[in-house]
């Protein structure tokens, strides 16, 4: 259940993670000019509240739709579910509700931070002409209207249909994975225990 839910995690930061940089940050200076016009992009590409609404008003049904997906792919499905926990489709709807209404407000606190990286990154990545026409089109009626729906466009159900397929291939293929990790990091020494740990 917890690969689950990492799955989930992953696939529901994907908005946030194709915008920001793919790159540290640096001490690469930035043209003024060029960050201006970048976030007025960025002011109408993650309006205010967007994350709010969308852990709000989204997540709950997102992950009950991953959780089906997911049920789905244990043999048995939600009858062995069922057998193991008699209370488990509710428990799930009880625990996606509240961590949508608590990721909420901390996804509206990260709002800010968000939109400076990506003004950050925008001014670097396009030219002062490129971003003016960026800034033209969302001036229009359309280009509102995108870029007001442009977040929300990950919650839509045909989008979440085929993000929802990767759920059962990456828990399928997160033991191989994890047995490369292993390999490639042998060389190193084993991390230190917590203090406290006992040896």
């Amino acid at each position: 259940m917890k690969s689950l839910f990492l799955a989930a995690a992953l696939l529901g930061a994907a908005p946030a993670l194709a915008q920001a940089p793919a790159a540290p940050a640096t001490t690469q200076p930035v043209d003024p000019a060029r960050l201006a016009l970048a976030e007025r992009t960025v002011a109408v590409l993650v309006p205010e509240g967007v994350y709010l609404r969308m852990m709000r008003d989204q997540f709950p049904a997102m992950m009950n739709a991953m959780l089906g997906s997911f049920m789905d792919t244990v043999p048995g499905g939600p009858e062995k579910l069922r057998d193991a926990d008699p209370a488990f489709k509710e428990r799930m709807r009880i625990m996606t509700k509240v961590m949508g209404e608590e990721l909420g407000p901390l996804m509206a606190r990260l709002e800010p931070s968000l939109r400076t990286g990506m003004a950050r990154s925008l001014s670097k990545r396009f030219t002062a002409q490129q971003l003016t026409d960026l800034d033209a089109f969302f001036a229009t009626p359309s280009g509102k209207a995108f870029g007001n729906e442009f977040m929300l466009l990950f919650t839509e159900p045909e989008i979440m249909a085929e993000m929802m397929k990767m759920t059962p291939v990456m828990l399928q293929e997160m033991p191989n994975i994890m047995k490369k990790v292993e390999a490639a990091t042998a060389h190193l020494p084993q991390p230190p225990k917590p203090k406290g740990d006992k040896q």
